[in-house]
Protein backbone atom coordinates (compact mmCIF):
# COMPACT_ATOMS: atom_id res chain seq x y z
CA UNK A 1 0.00 0.00 0.00
CA UNK A 2 1.44 3.29 -0.88
CA UNK A 3 1.80 6.20 1.57
CA UNK A 4 -0.91 7.92 -0.03
CA UNK A 5 -3.25 5.26 -0.05
CA UNK A 6 -2.73 4.57 3.25
CA UNK A 7 -3.40 8.24 4.38
CA UNK A 8 -6.56 8.03 2.07
CA UNK A 9 -7.82 5.07 4.51
CA UNK A 10 -7.05 6.69 7.34
CA UNK A 11 -9.01 9.80 6.52
CA UNK A 12 -11.76 7.85 5.31
CA UNK A 13 -11.96 6.22 8.85
CA UNK A 14 -11.13 9.24 10.75
CA UNK A 15 -14.32 10.93 8.85
CA UNK A 16 -16.80 7.98 9.16
CA UNK A 17 -15.55 7.75 13.04
CA UNK A 18 -16.76 12.10 13.34
CA UNK A 19 -19.84 12.04 11.36
CA UNK A 20 -21.59 9.21 13.84
CA UNK A 21 -23.28 10.49 16.32
CA UNK A 22 -22.12 11.73 19.91
CA UNK A 23 -20.98 8.39 21.98
CA UNK A 24 -23.57 8.74 24.40
CA UNK A 25 -26.30 9.10 22.11
CA UNK A 26 -26.06 5.87 20.82
CA UNK A 27 -26.39 3.83 24.05
CA UNK A 28 -29.16 5.93 25.21
CA UNK A 29 -31.17 4.17 22.01
CA UNK A 30 -32.62 0.87 22.75
CA UNK A 31 -35.07 0.48 20.45
CA UNK A 32 -32.69 0.83 17.21
CA UNK A 33 -32.72 -2.63 15.49
CA UNK A 34 -29.59 -4.17 14.36
CA UNK A 35 -29.68 -6.08 11.36
CA UNK A 36 -27.67 -9.55 11.13
CA UNK A 37 -24.57 -7.58 8.86
CA UNK A 38 -24.32 -4.58 12.43
CA UNK A 39 -21.03 -4.69 14.06
CA UNK A 40 -21.19 -6.07 17.29
CA UNK A 41 -18.69 -5.51 20.34
CA UNK A 42 -19.01 -8.59 22.52
CA UNK A 43 -16.36 -8.04 24.87
CA UNK A 44 -13.26 -5.46 25.75
CA UNK A 45 -10.37 -6.44 28.18
CA UNK A 46 -7.55 -4.65 29.16
CA UNK A 47 -3.94 -5.59 30.20
CA UNK A 48 -5.11 -4.05 34.06
CA UNK A 49 -7.66 -5.09 36.60
CA UNK A 50 -11.05 -3.50 36.85
CA UNK A 51 -12.12 -2.36 40.15
CA UNK A 52 -15.79 -0.75 40.48
CA UNK A 53 -16.79 -0.18 37.04
CA UNK A 54 -13.23 1.42 36.33
CA UNK A 55 -9.50 -0.10 35.05
CA UNK A 56 -7.18 0.52 37.08
CA UNK A 57 -3.60 1.10 35.75
CA UNK A 58 -1.05 1.07 38.12
CA UNK A 59 1.33 4.04 38.59
CA UNK A 60 4.51 3.93 35.56
CA UNK A 61 3.15 1.87 33.73
CA UNK A 62 4.14 2.43 29.94
CA UNK A 63 1.65 0.58 28.02
CA UNK A 64 -1.96 -0.36 27.63
CA UNK A 65 -3.37 -3.28 25.80
CA UNK A 66 -7.28 -3.12 24.55
CA UNK A 67 -8.56 -6.53 23.22
CA UNK A 68 -11.43 -6.67 21.86
CA UNK A 69 -14.32 -9.14 20.79
CA UNK A 70 -16.29 -8.09 17.52
CA UNK A 71 -18.32 -9.19 15.11
CA UNK A 72 -19.11 -7.99 11.31
CA UNK A 73 -16.79 -5.49 11.69
CA UNK A 74 -14.34 -3.96 9.27
CA UNK A 75 -12.44 -1.44 11.30
CA UNK A 76 -11.83 -1.01 14.69
CA UNK A 77 -10.80 2.75 16.23
CA UNK A 78 -9.84 3.04 19.95
CA UNK A 79 -10.81 6.41 21.14
CA UNK A 80 -9.48 8.39 24.50
CA UNK A 81 -12.60 10.58 25.69
CA UNK A 82 -12.26 13.25 28.75
CA UNK A 83 -14.52 12.21 31.36
CA UNK A 84 -17.42 14.77 32.18
CA UNK A 85 -20.17 15.65 30.00
CA UNK A 86 -20.18 17.07 26.32
CA UNK A 87 -16.82 15.74 26.01
CA UNK A 88 -16.62 13.33 22.33
CA UNK A 89 -15.21 16.57 20.25
CA UNK A 90 -12.24 16.25 22.74
CA UNK A 91 -11.68 12.60 21.93
CA UNK A 92 -8.16 11.79 20.77
CA UNK A 93 -7.78 8.51 18.15
CA UNK A 94 -5.30 6.56 19.89
CA UNK A 95 -5.31 3.56 17.59
CA UNK A 96 -7.17 1.55 15.08
CA UNK A 97 -7.43 -2.33 14.11
CA UNK A 98 -8.20 -3.27 10.48
CA UNK A 99 -7.64 -6.99 10.41
CA UNK A 100 -9.65 -8.88 12.74
CA UNK A 101 -8.49 -12.26 11.19
CA UNK A 102 -5.18 -11.76 14.07
CA UNK A 103 -7.91 -10.33 16.66
CA UNK A 104 -8.83 -6.73 16.91
CA UNK A 105 -6.14 -4.88 19.16
CA UNK A 106 -3.81 -1.91 20.03
CA UNK A 107 -1.14 -1.14 22.48
CA UNK A 108 -1.63 2.70 23.68
CA UNK A 109 1.51 4.39 25.14
CA UNK A 110 0.58 5.66 28.21
CA UNK A 111 4.11 6.78 30.04
CA UNK A 112 3.64 9.72 31.79
CA UNK A 113 0.21 10.25 31.07
CA UNK A 114 -2.73 11.19 33.66
CA UNK A 115 -5.73 9.05 32.85
CA UNK A 116 -9.37 9.74 34.04
CA UNK A 117 -10.50 8.76 30.59
CA UNK A 118 -13.44 7.07 29.01
CA UNK A 119 -11.78 4.72 25.88
CA UNK A 120 -14.41 4.10 23.33
CA UNK A 121 -13.86 1.35 21.09
CA UNK A 122 -16.31 1.64 17.63
CA UNK A 123 -16.51 -1.00 15.33
CA UNK A 124 -17.55 0.26 11.87
CA UNK A 125 -19.75 -2.23 9.95
CA UNK A 126 -18.41 -4.36 7.00
CA UNK A 127 -21.26 -3.47 5.14
CA UNK A 128 -20.21 -0.15 5.29
CA UNK A 129 -22.79 2.06 6.71
CA UNK A 130 -23.32 0.94 10.38
CA UNK A 131 -21.28 1.96 13.45
CA UNK A 132 -21.49 0.51 17.07
CA UNK A 133 -19.51 1.48 20.01
CA UNK A 134 -18.23 0.20 23.47
CA UNK A 135 -16.89 2.31 26.38
CA UNK A 136 -14.78 1.55 29.21
CA UNK A 137 -13.82 3.95 31.88
CA UNK A 138 -9.70 4.07 32.68
CA UNK A 139 -7.65 5.76 35.56
CA UNK A 140 -4.44 5.70 37.47
CA UNK A 141 -3.98 4.01 40.44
Amino acid sequence: MTKKAFYLLLLSLLLTACTSEDSAKNHESEDVQRNESAPMITSIKTNFPENEGWVVVPAHSSDLTVTVEATNAETLLFWSVPTGTETWGERELIGYDTNGNDGWKITWNIAGKSLHNRLVVQALGSDGKTITDETINITNE
